[in-house]
């Protein structure tokens, strides 16, 4: 059984402020609550309609589930798990940085491709979407579980920096042409305006993806730069 009190609860939770006071977060769907589960983030509290396993797992309708989901199409199980203590990020060890990146699928599938092509560290701007976001869980598909966020003063993080700082542009030195070390930073701007003035100050090398021909299509959407750029550097760092 699940009372009314626990389903606002459990709804109040797809809002930052609630997360951030009761340090809980969403997870849905299966695969990805079987990632969290084997993860070392803590989970409080499961709902699901299949049946009980466990003193924290609690049976419920699908009717239930129904009114507590944040997906179109509820899933079999539902978890609430506790939000990670704050660390230090990592200050010389390779790490994506994200200035400013407000939707919420784009950070998820981001945070998928770190996961993939072995990104361990996001480091986010304050503004940037919270990674706890359920679209954000859900979209990255239970790599959240396995790669380290941290949200910080982007301008004070990477001026304690001492590793070479690369920024994703419309305009800079091919991707195919730079030869990426094996620590260092990379920063993608947001979706619209790209990485902010204060933020590419600190930048050393500025890179881009080359067009294969002339086109009137002006960008890329964060997602596919991230996955062509990741890919690249992937190929360097495996062959060396």
């Amino acid at each position: 059984m699940i009372t009314n009190s626990e389903l606002k609860y459990i709804k109040k939770l797809g809002r930052k402020k609630y997360r951030n006071r009761y340090s809980h977060f969403v997870v849905e769907g299966e695969k990805v609550f079987n990632d969290f589960i084997e993860s070392k983030i803590p989970i409080y509290k499961s709902y699901t309609t299949k049946g009980s396993k466990g003193k924290k797992n609690v049976l419920v309708t699908d009717n239930c589930m129904k009114r507590m989901t944040f997906l179109k199409n509820h899933s079999n199980i539902l978890g609430i798990f506790s939000i990670p203590k704050k660390k230090k990020p990592p200050l010389n060890e390779k790490t994506l940085v994200l200035d400013n990146v407000s939707d919420p699928g784009n950070l998820g599938s981001i945070i998928r491709l770190c996961d993939w092509f072995g990104f361990d560290n996001i480091v986010c701007s304050k503004e940037t979407v919270d990674c706890y976001n359920p679209k954000v869980v859900q979209s990255s598909m239970g790599s959240l579980s396995r790669v380290e966020i941290f949200y910080e003063d982007l301008k004070f993080y990477l001026s304690k920096v001492s590793i070479p700082i690369y920024g994703t542009f419309l305009e800079g030195e091919s991707i195919n042409k730079v030869t990426f070390p094996n620590k260092f930073v990379l920063i993608f701007g947001n979706e619209s305006n790209g990485i902010s003035k204060s933020i590419s100050k600190f930048i050393s090398h500025k890179v881009t993806i080359p067009k294969a021909r002339k086109s009137i299509i002006d960008s890329l959407n964060i997602t596919s730069a991230s996955a062509i750029i990741m890919n690249e550097i992937s190929n360097q760092l495996f062959k060396s």
